[in-house]
């Protein structure tokens, strides 16, 4: 047998092997968490899931009306076969999460032949961005599926273009992508950007033609955009200058290779900030500009992350991380086999080791929702309606309300958390009384999503959120929980409401 006939084997055991290891952790360290769960409540309590397209259910924020499509559906699917005391299954969001992830690594590879690059240089570049610890975080938030469906249509518009294919089927992946994410609305210049990769490039006129219908595309959505919101949309935090976002776009960026749970932040950073520097010496040694467009692929995906007021989230770098892998990719291109190896070993390691740990606090987390789910559950059947929870569960309202045991009394239920800036589904008869606990200036910017017949506001910022004294006299019928871990290793939920009202406290 010939050298090759024995490494070809082997190599596939190898990525096999690979495989498993990063798609485990979707299915055992992830869960439902954060802004999940107002996906969950849109899936719960919309009754089209095509209304995103025509009206606000993003608050005045976004519009994103495919991932919600995508979640209304799987959210509808998956309660049918929950537990009464659980939520929505997760396997397959994980399996969704999984599938867009693998898919965008694919078409970087598939686009990066398109392009005449050597076969090496794509199944690199698509394994470096498949295994980057950064993306896999990323990956593994369900709700950073709005990234991952952005990212997977803009590559394969892109590869439509590069494949000479019609610009108008180039314009609807393109359509699809602008509708998952505003980020995506750069592809135009991102196709000009790569269509100039070409060995031999395009005359600049031809290129702009090709990217026409996807401009036009960009166009109507954003005039689709303002007309659903009533205006340009945007979260209404307070914004970071620009010396800030500039510094969290440095981070976010030199984390890409090595995540932000596993090296000392020292360490990671000054791995992350070297290997930039080395990609940018390895596109100047190149002497050719077509070296560049990497990084300037890199460079006009982050022109969209100068909106948002902060930029923190590893969900914000997934598309600019296409270009820094293709870059990495051409690099090691040169280098020995064993180089590359080294790499993807090292990532592979990384991503695991950040899984393992994820996996931790994931059994923590839903260890913790059990028992705030079980204590309400309690409570409710002797009466009690309104409930504060010490658990440091964002919102936590709308993840108890999504136990089908519970769902049916989610109108007359208010479960207020200690994390604060959490969503509620607010009950219509204590809006009044329970006005005092909403953030302002509201969050989100309209002053609520408004999903079916149901409003879900925000509740106080840090540091504005009222005091115990306030929330017991506007409402003295509230239930204190507390979670405690007892002597076996289970998280319990006690209700401390008598402690609390004790003579002395």
């Amino acid at each position: 047998m010939s050298d090759g006939g024995r490494v070809a084997p082997v190599a596939g055991l190898v990525v096999a092997a690979a495989s498993v290891l990063v798609a485990a952790p979707f299915f055992a360290a992830t869960t439902f968490v954060g802004d999940d769960h107002l996906f969950l409540a849109f899936a719960r309590l919309a009754p089209n899931p095509l209304v995103a397209f025509v009206r606000d259910q993003h608050g005045g924020e976004f519009y994103r009306p495919l991932p919600m499509l995508v979640w209304w559906v799987l959210g509808r699917a998956t309660a049918v076969v929950s537990s009464p005391a659980l939520s929505p299954a997760a396997w397959p969001f994980a399996a969704l999460a999984l599938g867009l992830h693998a898919l965008s690594a694919l078409l970087l590879g598939r686009l990066l032949v398109a392009l005449g690059r050597p076969l090496a240089v794509a199944r690199v570049a698509a394994a470096l961005f498949f295994l980057a610890p950064q993306n896999l975080d990323a990956a593994s938030w369900y709700a950073a599926s709005t990234d991952l469906f952005a990212t997977a249509f803009t590559l394969a518009a892109l590869l439509a273009l590069a494949r000479g294919a019609s610009p108008i089927s180039a314009a609807v992946l393109a359509l699809a992508a602008f509708v998952s994410k505003e980020s995506a609305l750069v592809l135009p210049a991102l196709a000009y950007v790569v269509l100039g990769a070409r060995v031999a490039p395009e005359p600049r006129g031809r290129r702009l033609r090709a990217v026409l219908p996807s401009l036009v595309a960009a166009a109507l959505v954003l005039l689709a955009r303002a007309r659903v919101l009533g205006g340009w949309g945007g979260a209404g935090d307070e914004r970071a200058p620009l010396g800030a976002k500039l510094a969290q776009l440095a981070n976010g960026l030199v984390h890409v290779g090595t995540g932000a749970a596993v090296l000392p932040e020292v360490l990671a950073g000054g791995l992350g900030a070297a290997a930039l520097a080395l990609l940018g010496l390895a596109a100047a040694r190149a002497r050719r500009p077509a070296a560049w467009v990497p990084l300037a692929f890199t460079a006009v995906a982050l022109v969209p992350l100068l909106g948002p007021g902060w930029i923190v989230g590893s969900r914000y770098f997934y598309l600019p991380s296409v270009g820094l892998a293709w870059a990495a990719a051409e690099a090691l291109a040169e280098r020995p086999v064993a180089a590359r190896a080294t790499v993807g070993a090292a990532l592979l390691v990384l991503g695991s080791l950040a899984a393992t740990a994820r996996r931790s606090e994931i059994v923590r987390y839903e260890a913790r929702l059990a028992a705030t789910r079980r204590a309400v559950a309690d409570d409710v059947q002797r009466g009690a309606r309104v409930f504060h929870v010490d658990g440091g569960i964002k919102d936590v309202d709308l993840a108890v309300k999504e136990a089908p045991a519970l769902a049916p009394l989610a109108s007359e239920l208010l479960v207020l958390g200690d994390v604060p800036a959490s969503f509620v589904e607010l009950p219509p008869a204590l809006a009044a009384r329970a006005a005092f606990l909403v953030a302002a200036p509201p969050l989100p910017p309209s002053g609520a999503y408004t999903f079916g017949d149901a409003r879900i506001v925000g509740l106080a910022r840090r540091g504005a959120d009222p005091t115990l004294d306030e929330v017991v006299a506007r409402l003295p019928d509230i239930r204190f929980i507390r979670l405690r871990l007892t002597p076996a290793g289970r998280v319990v939920g006690r209700d401390v409401t008598g402690e609390l009202e004790a003579p002395g406290d």
